[in-house]
């Protein structure tokens, strides 16, 4: 039989408890400012500033933590560089619209020199058209190839520091298996890393692009999540999932999941002349390559066939490339006109 206990047993320890929170403060608590949800649809508030846009709404916004996913060698990284291109220029890059020039510091984690100082190369002759360009990608591209294992503190404080002594304004992170010090299914370890990214994100007012990898093969589960915990697709305002077209070789999709945007995906291919390029396939037409308006830039109003090859050997883009930019110029953009055989003449 359960003994009963008194109001007087009860008594004692009700009150102890009472000391207790007297002794300890608790009683002296912070009082929460409520709002309502009639009133406050009207009230002007202060958001970031919007660091990728798009016509489905804000794609990524100041302080926010987007994530690319995508399976290993698929071409995550060469996608980013271009995207990074269009930031760091401040032009609209692909269907995402950049309103200015964002200062982007690159942690690189798995690029060999060679490979970073090939993609560059190329890139830097594509999207380099005038001096002003030229400075905007001195200034603002910044890179170091660097292991850091986050959480652990001298990561977190070797991190701090140069981020404070560099001041970027957009910070990535390339692949995150190799900056990640714990195990990737393991919820409370990914939680951790994200808490020290969002704590480095606080104190420098920082935004933060994540590269993951995905499994071999991606599926519904992991497009959002990439590999492992799902922790990390939940703390990360967007996710980017890079993936190929299985019905289109040379194909690919990225698609865009945010908390600030409808869900949409872009329809992208590399062009075979210049593979460390992606445009989009459903556009209803293709804008003439950077590289080639810069050509014609430098040539005269009348000019020939081996004048137009010569200017194109100096962005070190091939004869035959520089004769279907040349035919392109001609019928697809209807920059140039053709006066007689091997001679030609600006439309504008």
């Amino acid at each position: 039989m359960e003994k009963k206990v008194s109001p007087e047993e009860v008594q004692p320890d009700a009150a102890k408890f009472v000391e207790e929170i007297r002794r300890e403060g608790i009683h002296d608590f912070r009082k929460w400012t409520v709002e309502n949800a009639w009133d406050f649809p009207d009230k002007e508030l202060k958001f970031g500033a919007v660091i990728i846009d798009s016509e489905h709404g804000p794609v990524l916004t100041e302080k926010g933590i987007m994530q690319l996913t995508g399976s290993g060698k698929i071409g995550k990284s060469t996608l980013l560089f271009n995207l990074v291109y269009g930031f760091v220029l401040g032009r609209d890059i692909l269907s995402f619209k950049v309103n200015r020039p964002f200062r982007i510091l690159y942690l690189n984690g798995e690029n060999s020199g060679r490979t970073l100082q090939d993609r560059f190369r190329q890139l830097r002759n594509y999207f380099s058209v005038d001096e002003k360009s030229r400075k905007l990608i001195q200034e603002n591209f910044l890179f170091v190839s660097v292991r850091l294992l986050l959480p652990k503190m001298e990561s977190l404080k070797a991190l701090r520091e140069n981020i404070s002594e560099i001041q970027p304004e957009i910070v990535i992170i390339d692949p995150l298996k190799n900056f990640f010090d714990g195990e990737e299914n393991s919820a409370d370890d990914v939680r951790k890393f994200m808490q020290a990214i969002r704590q480095i994100i606080d104190e420098l007012n920082i935004t933060v692009i994540l590269v993951h990898h995905t499994g071999k093969k991606q599926n519904e589960n992991d497009l959002y999540s990439g590999r492992g915990s799902s922790v990390l697709a939940d703390d990360a305002e967007v996710t980017a999932a890079f993936s190929r077209d299985v019905s289109n070789k040379g194909r690919f999709n990225l698609s865009v999941i945010g908390r600030n945007c409808e869900e949409f995906s872009l329809h992208l291919m590399r062009d075979a002349d210049t593979p460390y390029l992606f445009c989009e396939t459903n556009r209803p037409k293709l804008k003439p390559a950077h590289s080639t308006l810069a050509i014609l830039e430098a040539l005269p109003q009348k000019f020939s066939t081996k004048v137009f090859i010569a200017e194109a050997k100096k962005k070190e883009l091939s004869e035959s490339t520089a004769k279907r930019r040349l035919e392109d110029c001609v019928t697809e953009f209807q920059l140039v006109k053709k006066v007689r055989r091997g001679e030609y003449e600006k439309c504008h």
